[in-house]
């Protein structure tokens, strides 16, 4: 059994509504976020919705589901149910600060079920958990410097 847990807080530059647009735009992912090779929406609703997603890390892939629910613009839940993890839950939130920005939270909780996937499990996570908070902060600054 494999768990990593990472738990990280910063004022990202931008406002509460475009960090959680950011956050929200899952099919992106793999334009900025380590790691992340696919992800396709498979199903939508008005407050949620499922998700295919590959990891990589070298050669090495890991496909799994995920179900997103979106509490606008306060707070992103990621679950997954997927048979490889005993347990997979990120949380985001964002509070405006003072000065108009993102004060966001970020917390990753993982346990993967297979002995075979233990390696790459943690080598995907705990990788992914060191670098979520990052990527989303450089995605925000590149979409404000270019006006979009």
């Amino acid at each position: 059994m494999s768990h990593t847990a990472h738990h990280e807080s910063r004022v990202v530059a931008v406002s509460v509504e475009r960090m959680f647009d950011i956050v929200a735009d899952v099919e992106r992912y793999p334009e900025f976020v380590p790691l992340v090779y696919s992800a396709k929406v498979i199903g939508r609703q008005a407050k949620h919705y499922e998700t295919e997603q590959v990891m990589a890390l070298g050669l090495l892939r890991h496909r799994f589901r995920t179900r997103t629910e979106l509490d606008r613009p306060n707070a992103i839940t990621v679950t997954s149910t997927d048979r490889s993890f005993r347990r997979f839950e990120i949380r985001w939130s964002f509070a405006p600060t003072p000065e108009g920005f993102c004060h966001t939270e970020f917390s990753l909780e993982c346990e993967v079920r297979s002995l075979l996937l233990k390696p790459l499990g943690e080598a995907l996570m705990t990788q992914m958990a060191a670098t979520m908070v990052n990527a989303f902060a450089a995605r925000a600054r590149k979409l404000e410097a270019a006006g979009r």
